[in-house]
């Protein structure tokens, strides 16, 4: 069982670090052209929010999963409804959305959250459901 764990740490290290190389790259190519750099962007985070999702999807029956999906669902929603509008700061929403992402792929990785991340995530939840009844029209 400790192997195993060892064996999965070890390749969710490998791809971080595979992923934080490829993150350089896209962000030299982002600086040299920032049209381009923007869609990267774009599909990038499609790509994680469809992976995510179907993660989510493939394990409802916990309830952990369950308020991740909920919180992710509440900040794509407000990313959404705050694209257009100069008062709300996107760009936060956007890291907020990035923050529960990396949750999920370390819960996936370690089946465990600490404490101060799901203070964060509290935080973020009740953040966010100020903003959507900002947001969302009645």
């Amino acid at each position: 069982m400790e192997k195993e764990k060892r064996k999965k740490l070890k390749q969710l290290a490998d791809r971080t670090l595979n992923q934080l190389e490829i993150q350089d790259e896209l962000k030299r190519i982002a600086e040299n052209d920032p049209v381009q750099g923007a869609r990267i962007r774009n599909t990038i985070s499609g790509i994680i929010d469809n992976v995510s999702n179907d993660y989510i999807e493939s394990t409802k029956g916990d309830k952990f999963r369950s308020k991740l999906q909920s919180l992710k669902d509440i900040v794509l929603e407000n990313i959404e409804l705050s694209k257009d509008l100069n008062n709300f700061d996107t760009e936060s929403y956007i890291n907020d959305k990035k923050f529960i992402n990396d949750m999920i792929f370390n819960y996936e990785a370690i089946d465990k959250i600490y404490t101060k991340e799901k203070i964060r995530m509290n935080d973020i939840y009740k953040e966010h459901k100020k903003i959507n009844t900002f947001l969302k029209p009645s």
